[in-house]
């Protein structure tokens, strides 16, 4: 049944991997054609690819026919329905999903919503009318970047946007009992918030209880990742099998009932029936993630069994488990906790089975820690990129505390708490202070200097090794294999992206919505210009999109960070990457106010006549001069890069005033032009722009933004001095390698990497 349940995965692979879906004439008839023949020819494993790649083909569709029409983004719909997810109670510009229950116009059945400025706070399952603004689903497209995109698809999401401040927004009616799941939900995590109070481990207890994470801080969640624990804040297979266990327990106890014994009841039937009943229970409440609905597939398959008085595998329960949750959710294969869960499962079995020796309790143990730790290596470098080097002690370490301490008493405070909120804060405050006790331990693993190792995007051939090598480290075998295992690994573990060469530099404007950042890359050395923007929520795109994108290329430190002038738009991700990416130093327009020298050593304003080389390349600021500006904007720093074979212009938000300086200053002809002020009427003049004349003009916009940048007429003009133009808005991250010889064609991130649910 494994056969089975990895073939029927392959097929659905087989799907999600297309950057775009066939067209249902010939290819359905074909596979229909090829199911037939596979079904005469009995082949179970052929079959089940084939029905993997028709389900996963046709719940594709269907779901990517719901999408929001393009004609209907940014236009004032009128939406009644029901919120239909976990909200921060405590946000003040709550984020929720939203089920559409009518509509002027046809929307998508599920959209998400943000509720800027407002004082009312949805609840789950209530009923509301809304006047909203909607967009495609959409995401930034970077290197190393997170695919907002593919997770608002996998969740069935088919428009984002933002409730209007209008009149009509109102409260139609109390919480539907449809949502009696995600009420009781929201309400355990209420009950906890009342008992714990402002306690900062508020939000892992209510990740533990009920899988509400709203309340974890950005550091919180850093600590677990880099520990490599994230797997316990979940509530993951262990725990609702713990919960499983402790009912069966219960359940048996109907033995000493005489109306049992007069049904002849014995106690397996009490087993199987409250094992079944504590594990469905508590799935549910914790949200049917993929891991938890593997879980809850596999306790059924050996509840069942039990009742039968037959045996089962794990490898075949785990088959069927895989072939229920590719059923019961198509697209799970796009989460990467899917992976993750099904593949623990799996290394497991692998590293516990075959040996010839037993190793007690405290051996098996290890032995696990060391066999996850090895074997979801391919997995978590895949997924994430990145490899926490102290998880095994870490590890050794808090699952027991989770397991044997924390959860029980979180989950016996839980119960408490609903039903007096005064005995649940003495439990559930025991819970906090025994984690808090914990934490600095963890918090001490996460800041060793080589808690996290990040690796760049490796290549197909060195990744494939790379699993091959894992999965020989966790198989039973001599030391031959060992070794063996370490040679193929090592091409992955030790890649590095090639550098540009000598004189050559490499020009990447990154997708970060309204704003501007770009890298430069020499043989050696970085730069970085302009961070990108900062967001109402607290997050910012040196966090989500700069520093992955430079441990996606290996790069391990920026040796200038120059920052344009203070606007927000250019400035907002400074602090994320000071933080994350050593900086050796920091060049800032005379707008910007400077962070504290303790912050970064060395700091200087950027002035007209600067100048440095780096591997053959030669860098020039040309403005702004040693005066005062009456606008921010027209202080921006501007950058001249020159190569060998090429050269660019990085010009910030200057505009025309200080077009016009440049120009009458001696402008040289650029073959790179990064346009001014995202491709605004104030900035690209037609003298600016017949002084540069370049091969390629680049705006950096985001997609559909309030102020409709970049202007058509700024791009005409910019194309017919001869200039070819990119926006990331379109494009997403816009690579530009200037070689020796000359500069090669642009690489598009969006287009390059194009998945059959980007929705541009």
């Amino acid at each position: 049944m494994l056969r089975i349940g990895i073939a029927f995965l392959l097929g659905h692979c087989c799907i999600h991997t297309l950057p775009a879906l066939p067209a249902t004439w010939p290819w359905a008839v074909l596979l229909c054609v090829a199911l037939v023949l596979l079904l005469l020819l009995r082949i179970p494993a052929a079959v089940a690819l084939l029905l993997g790649i028709a389900w996963a083909w046709g719940n594709a569709a269907s779901r990517l026919a719901e999408d929001l029409p393009a004609g209907l983004e940014g236009v004032d719909l009128v939406v009644r329905g029901h919120v239909a997810s976990l909200t921060d109670i405590a946000g003040q510009d709550p984020q929720f999903e939203f089920d559409v229950a009518a509509a002027p116009r046809a929307i998508p059945g599920r959209i998400r919503l943000a509720w800027y400025d407002n004082t009312a706070h949805p609840a789950v399952g209530e009923e509301w009318e809304f006047v909203v603004r909607l967009k495609r689903r959409t995401g930034f497209a970077n290197p190393g970047g997170f695919d907002y995109e593919g997770q608002l698809f996998r969740n069935g999401i088919g428009a984002s946007g933002y409730v209007r401040a209008d009149g009509r927004n109102r409260r139609l009616a109390e919480a539907s009992t449809r949502y009696a799941v995600l009420r009781v939900r929201a309400w355990i995590s209420r009950r906890l918030a009342t008992a714990v109070g402002a306690n900062p481990m508020l939000g892992i207890l209510q990740g533990l209880a009920v899988g509400d994470t709203h309340a974890i801080s950005a550091d919180q969640w850093r600590v677990f990742s880099a520990t490599g624990t994230t797997h316990l804040l979940a509530i993951s297979g262990l725990h609702i099998s713990m919960i499983a266990t402790l009912f069966a327990w219960a359940g048996g106890a109907v033995v000493f009932w005489p109306a049992a014994q007069r049904h002849r009841l014995n106690a397996i039937h009490g087993q199987v029936v409250g094992g079944l009943c504590g594990a469905i229970a508590y799935s549910m409440l914790a949200g049917l993630s993929v891991p938890t609905q593997r879980t809850l597939l596999m306790l059924c398959l050996y509840f069942v069994a039990r009742w039968r008085r037959r045996e089962t595998s794990v490898g075949h329960a785990l088959g069927l488990a895989l072939v229920g949750v590719l059923l019961f959710d198509p697209f799970a294969p796009l989460a990467p906790g899917a992976w993750l869960s099904f593949a623990a499962v799996a290394v497991i079995l692998l590293g516990v089975s075959g040996r010839l020796t037993a190793a007690g309790v405290l051996g098996n143990f290890n032995r696990v820690q060391l066999a996850v730790t090895i074997g979801l290596m391919p997995v978590l470098i895949g997924a994430f990129g990145t490899l926490s080097l102290i998880s095994p002690l870490a590890n050794a370490l808090a699952v027991p505390f989770f397991t044997v301490l924390l959860v029980p008493l979180v989950l016996i405070g839980t119960f408490a708490a609903a039903i007096s909120l005064s005995a649940g804060a003495m439990v559930l405050g025991c819970a906090a202070r025994l984690l808090q006790w914990c934490w600095p331990a963890l918090q001490w693993f996460a800041d060793l200097p080589l808690a996290t190792w990040h690796f760049p995007q490796i290549p197909p051939l060195q990744y494939a090794a790379l699993i091959l090598g894992s999965l020989l480290f966790v198989l039973p075998g001599i030391w031959a294999t060992r070794w063996t295992a370490l040679l193929l690994c090592l091409p992955a573990l030790g890649f590095r992206p090639p550098a540009p060469a000598a004189g050559e530099f490499r020009l990447t404007l990154l997708d970060v919505g309204q704003g501007l950042s770009a890298v430069v890359r020499t043989h050696g050395h970085v730069l970085i210009f302009d961070t990108g923007p900062a967001f109402r929520t607290g997050r910012d795109t040196g966090e989500l999109v700069v520093v992955p994108y430079l441990h996606s290329q290996g790069l391990r430190r920026i040796d200038t960070l120059m920052i344009s002038h203070g606007d927000l738009d250019h400035r907002g991700g400074m602090a994320s990457i000071v933080k994350g990416v050593p900086v050796m130093q920091l060049l800032a327009g005379p707008s910007l106010r400077l962070p504290s020298a303790d912050m970064l050593p060395d700091m200087q304003r950027c002035e007209r006549g600067q100048r440095w080389s780096w591997d053959g390349v030669e860098f020039e600021i040309l403005h702004p001069l040693h005066q005062q500006y009456a606008l921010s904007n027209e202080s921006s720093c501007v950058l001249h890069i020159s190569g060998v074979g090429g050269s660019a212009l990085l010009t910030g938000d200057i505009q025309s005033g200080s077009e016009a300086a440049l120009v009458s200053g001696g402008l040289a002809r650029t073959d790179i032009v990064v346009a001014a002020h995202h491709g605004s009427r104030t900035s690209s003049t037609a003298g600016f722009v017949d002084a540069t004349r370049p091969g390629w003009a680049l705006f950096a916009a985001g997609y559909r933004n309030r102020w409709d940048l970049p202007k058509p007429e700024v791009v005409r003009r910019w194309r017919d001095s001869g200039a070819r133009t990119l926006a990331t808005s379109e494009s997403g991250a816009i690579e530009i390698d200037v070689t020796n010889v000359g500069v090669r064609t642009p690489a598009q991130y969006r287009r390059d990497h194009q998945h059959y649910w980007s929705a541009r």
